[in-house]
């Protein structure tokens, strides 16, 4: 049946391409236009900067912040800090990648995999700054909302997933390690890694928004169900259409917040792609991203209600961009860095009462 479903589905695409050469051509040079303009730039040099910090151990010794709350929160064990902090630090699809690592060299359970799959596959934080906020909507503060919205509404679902077959089985306690390296071969595999990794991205925004456009001419024409499906399908060219949408800002911003916690179909292909080799129940990952776009939009609207936003009327210059750019990116990460060590504090103070409680 699956193998019928994709025989019919290339067909089909394979059909629309002979048939409309000139469209898909157009649409694939749009896709290759947008990746060169806003793709590129901003993710490449993140990819570059976080790959060194996992592969010179800063991601191992960030997760230990995380490790007291993964059990409690979350209903994973500690080792399954490294692939949240992973997904919050690289983005789409490291977190997917680090959790699978983790089952299949036993630092994790299947069922601890399927939890963390749920809600540590997520955006990162330049993507959402830079390339939504900086670039798409030009104003700073909305990459700040977005992000936050994301971060939390992760977190939201990775509690709420901690009750997905609680009493199996969880893996030992067995600690992670990180080959030391020397700098330079560090440098060397980062970069590429990096390479590797934004060719397969563009690659894929290339071939889904090309295919989300072709598709969308079969129906009927209408702008605001033409962005709709191409979020769903690939979430960056997504947003950059529910940007110019002719509705109120809140409502591009939820939209937007929601396709970016979804991912869209072209980063479940790479998670699929992924997963495949483990046997891992995709069901908790498919649920857990359609909540955190819920959630995710849910906040953004909240946020909004409280503090409302405008889209600046002039493009921001270079400078300010940057700036507003670097503050942002320092805001969030604080934030976020504060929300789980205070939830950690609660955790551990509970404890300690706990303790305390017996010991007396």
């Amino acid at each position: 049946m699956r193998k019928s479903v994709l025989y019919i589905s290339a067909l089909v695409l394979t059909a629309a391409m002979v048939f409309s050469p000139e469209n898909s051509i157009f649409y694939s040079k749009q896709a290759l236009l947008m990746c060169y303009e806003i793709i590129i730039p901003s993710l490449f040099p993140f990819f570059v900067c976080s790959g060194i910090l996992v592969y010179s151990g800063f991601a191992q010794s960030a997760a230990k912040l995380f490790r007291p709350v993964m059990k409690p929160l979350f209903n994973v064990n500690e080792n399954g800090a490294s692939a949240f902090v992973l997904g919050i630090i690289s983005g789409y699809p490291l977190g997917a990648v680090t959790a699978c690592q983790l089952y299949e060299n036993a630092y994790l359970s299947k069922s601890e995999a399927e939890r963390l799959l749920a809600f540590c596959n997520n955006s990162g934080p330049l993507f959402i700054l830079g390339a939504v906020g900086a670039a798409i909507y030009k104003n700073a503060k909305i990459g700040v909302i977005l992000y936050l919205s994301h971060i939390i509404s992760a977190l939201l679902v990775g509690i709420i997933f901690k009750f997905y077959r609680r009493g199996n089985f969880s893996a030992p306690k067995s600690r992670l390690n990180t080959e030391n390296l020397p700098p330079a071969e560090i440098f060397s595999k980062v970069l590429a890694n990096s390479l590797n990794s934004i060719i397969t991205v563009c690659g894929a925004i290339v071939f889904f928004f090309t295919v989300s456009n072709l598709l969308t001419r079969l129906l009927p024409q209408n702008a605001f169900f033409d962005a709709c499906i191409s979020a769903i399908l690939e979430f960056t060219g997504g947003i950059k259409k529910i940007s110019g949408l002719s509705v109120s800002l809140p409502v591009r911003l939820v939209m937007s917040s929601f396709a970016v916690g979804f991912a869209g179909l072209c980063v479940h292909m790479q998670v699929m792609a992924v997963t495949a080799k483990y046997g891992l129940s995709l069901k908790p990952y498919i649920l857990g991203k359609l909540l955190h776009g819920t959630i995710s939009s849910a906040i953004t609207l909240l946020i909004l209600r409280a503090y409302p936003q405008t889209l600046a009327v002039f493009n921001m210059t270079g400078a300010r961009l940057s700036c507003g750019f670097c503050w942002s990116s320092v805001y969030v990460l604080s934030v976020s860095f504060l929300i789980i060590l205070m939830s950690a504090f609660i955790i551990s103070s509970k404890n300690i009462f706990r303790q305390n409680k017996r010991d007396a």
